[in-house]
């Protein structure tokens, strides 16, 4: 019979009900982390000489035991992992076993292990994110200078580059992934030492324990302590957003590629063919990537809705949770792992970008030019275009036609060689020079900045991660 039956309740708890309530399907992931949080407790016991050294010494033994040989499968009757590892650590030393729940509850020592784990899959996550974003900004440098349409209401709108696009989504994730300092910080509060509820009169040091889970402080009051999950609804939203920009490049890609877009040709290793149409070359990886969102998304509103209408104090409503929120990590690093693979195996159709950058995609700007040559305003030099814009797309736009709608709108100091030299894809991109535009030069320049942030961004995550690792090794070793 479970340890933590046999005092109150006679009966062992049916079959099927204990499988259909156990957590140990997906307590994996956090084994690790209730590792942790045991060892610390532990030698808090020992600290406060509630715990000989020998005692100590076995206890953290068999705990270091199961982080070297994980369980590979449980009973489902001993309800969660925290029942196998106070079985486990009894084993091998029964006082200390039988201290573990002194002065702790499963109650803050999972809200503890869920935080631990957490952190750790926020900066893994972000690490990989980042990974994503230096690959577009490899390729934003390869394609810098390719002609390629910008759209807007998905009608042609002005020139650009592929690397103008490619480097706006790196600028997307690099932006989001920026908000990992605040997240982290939201997560890195310890729950330990609430036990059930109230706190107890045990002679706990909740600070000490913190600062040995490498936690930066405490959340305070023990009620909201053994119950808080809002944090986890910071991470999913940043999960979300991350989700929902893989959407978009995904759909942006899938529409280039299309026959009647041409612009882009998707590479074959990441598509397939159709059971009867032989000419069909789908981009099913990217179909899929266009899911996520609602993956995510879906995860987000099942966790909100857990959360919603529950009383103080721990329910076991919470243990639902923490499945959607590793899922959502798994979903986003997946993605962008995949998106990493396909991004550089992309190729541009030259040629057709270029073809559908000419004509009266050019315009806007052709209209910011007659302002400054003519001195009127650019009302005035917007219509004097718009007049032009069909004969421009015809190419049948010819001296005869391009005076008379001139002398129409008193546009006088600009003729038809120079208004026809100005109908030039390359020129006009060049010739952007506001911050951020497609000018080759500028998003060259955006480049080196971004990968700069990249990297101030990768090592902090790194660092961070080495320093949790150490804390933990340190935790589980004598």
């Amino acid at each position: 019979m479970s340890i933590f039956r046999s005092a109150k309740l006679r009966k062992e708890m049916d079959n099927e009900a204990a499988e259909y309530i156990s957590s140990l399907s997906f307590d994996n992931e956090i084994l690790n982390a209730v590792i942790w949080v045991n060892a610390v407790h532990l030698r808090m016991l020992y600290e406060k000489k509630l715990l000989g050294f020998e005692e100590l010494q076995k206890a953290l033994n068999a705990l270091k035991r199961i982080y070297e040989n994980p369980p590979k499968e449980l009973d489902p009757r001993l309800e969660d992992i925290h029942v196998f590892i106070e079985q486990a650590v009894s084993s091998a030393s029964e006082y200390s076993g039988g201290m573990l729940a002194y002065g702790k509850s499963r109650n803050d020592a999972v809200a503890a292990a869920i935080r631990i784990r957490a952190r750790e899959r926020l900066l893994e996550t972000v690490l990989t994110e980042l990974s994503l974003a230096d690959v577009l900004l490899n390729q934003a440098e390869r394609y810098s200078e390719v002609i390629f349409p910008i759209y807007t209401h998905l009608q042609r709108a002005a020139p650009g580059t592929f690397g103008f696009i490619l480097h706006s989504y790196a600028s997307k994730i690099l932006r989001n992934s920026s908000n990992v300092v605040n997240i982290y910080a939201g997560i890195n509060l310890s729950p330990l030492g609430s036990a059930a509820a109230a706190g107890s009169s045990t002679p706990i040091d909740r600070l000490r324990e913190a600062q040995l889970l490498g936690f930066e402080d405490l959340v305070e009051n023990a009620l909201d302590a053994t119950t808080s999950r809002d944090y986890i609804i910071l991470v999913l939203s940043y999960l979300v957003n991350s989700a929902n920009i893989y959407s978009c490049i995904a759909e942006e890609l899938i529409l280039y590629s299309t026959e009647e877009f041409g612009l882009i040709d998707f590479p074959e290793e990441f598509a397939s063919t159709s059971s009867i149409m032989p000419q069909k070359k789908n981009p099913v990886v990217l179909e899929i990537v266009r899911t996520k969102i609602g993956e995510v998304l879906g995860d987000l509103v099942k966790i909100i809705s857990i959360m919603s209408r529950q009383p103080s104090g721990y329910n076991l409503d919470y243990q639902q949770i923490t499945p959607k929120l590793w899922n959502s990590f798994r979903e986003v690093m997946e993605t962008a792992n995949i998106f990493s693979r396909i991004i550089p195996a992309i190729d541009v159709n030259r040629d057709k970008a270029l073809n559908a950058c000419r004509g009266s995609i050019l315009l806007t700007e052709v209209a910011n030019k007659i302002v400054e040559e003519c001195r009127v305003s650019f009302r005035v030099a917007h219509q004097f275009c718009a007049e032009l814009s069909e004969a421009v797309d015809r190419n049948t736009l010819d001296v005869k036609k391009f005076q008379e709608v001139a002398q129409k709108n008193s546009i006088l100091n600009v003729d038809y060689d120079k208004f026809r030299s100005w109908l030039d894809p390359y020129r006009i991109t060049g010739s952007y020079r506001t911050l951020g535009s497609a000018n080759p030069q500028e998003v060259r320049k955006m480049i080196e900045v971004d990968r700069r942030r990249v990297e101030g961004l990768r090592q902090w995550c790194r660092d961070t991660l080495e320093k949790l690792q150490k804390h933990f090794i340190s935790s589980i070793t004598l």
